[in-house]
C-alpha cells in the first residue's frame, strides 16, 4: 500500500481507496476521529500484517490554494503515537504512515515534500467529490489486525507518549 499511495494522483485515488474496501485480506474501517490530535476529522483506516495507513479524507476542503503543515505534523504525530503504542503490543509492528487526501491546492515545494515523504505523510491534492465521499470497508474482526486495532483506539496518550513521538519525528 506505501509505494501506491505515494504514486498516486488525485484523478486515481478514489478508485484505489474503493478497491482497498473491498479487499478481504485488508482489514478497513471509518473513523470520526483518531487519536487526540484528530478529532472530528473523517479518516479511513487500512491494514494488513505488514502496513497500517491512515487516510484523512479533508471533506471540508474548498479548493482553494491551502497550506497543509499543521495537518500533516498532525497526522504524522498520530502516525508515530500509533507505532510507539505497536512497539508495546506486539512484536510484528507494521509500518505505519498517513495520507491526506483533500480537494484544495496545496502549496508546496521539493523542500516541504522531501520531508513530508521523510515523516511518510503523502498529501493528495485536488480531489474532486469528496464532500458526499463514502467509501467501502471491511471490518471483518476474524483478520489478525483488527485486535491491536481496538487497543489503538482506545489508547490514552501521555506527555511523554508524546515527547517520544515528537523525537522520533524530529530526529
Amino acid at each position: 500500500m506505501y509505494s501506491t499511495f505515494f504514486r498516486k494522483k488525485h484523478h486515481r485515488i478514489i478508485e484505489y481507496l474503493n478497491k482497498l474496501g473491498r479487499l478481504s485480506s485488508i482489514y478497513s474501517e471509518k473513523r470520526v476521529t483518531l487519536g487526540p490530535l484528530l478529532s472530528h476529522r473523517e479518516l479511513y483506516v487500512y491494514a494488513t500484517e505488514n502496513e497500517l495507513a491512515i487516510v484523512l479524507i479533508e471533506k471540508d476542503s474548498t479548493g482553494i490554494l491551502a497550506e497543509k503543515d499543521e495537518l500533516v505534523w498532525d497526522l504524522a504525530t498520530t502516525c508515530e503515537l500509533f507505532r510507539n503504542r505497536l512497539f508495546r503490543l506486539t512484536k510484528n509492528v507494521p509500518h505505519v504512515f498517513g495520507v491526506i487526501v483533500t480537494s484544495d491546492v496545496v502549496k508546496e515545494d521539493d523542500v516541504k515534500r522531501s520531508v513530508w515523504e521523510a515523516i511518510e505523510i503523502s498529501v493528495i491534492d485536488k480531489v474532486d467529490g469528496l464532500e458526499s465521499l463514502s467509501l467501502p470497508v471491511n471490518t471483518d474482526e476474524d483478520l489478525p489486525v483488527a485486535f491491536p486495532l481496538q487497543f489503538l483506539y482506545e489508547a490514552e496518550f501521555s506527555e511523554e507518549d508524546f515527547a517520544d513521538a515528537l523525537y522520533n519525528l524530529t530526529n
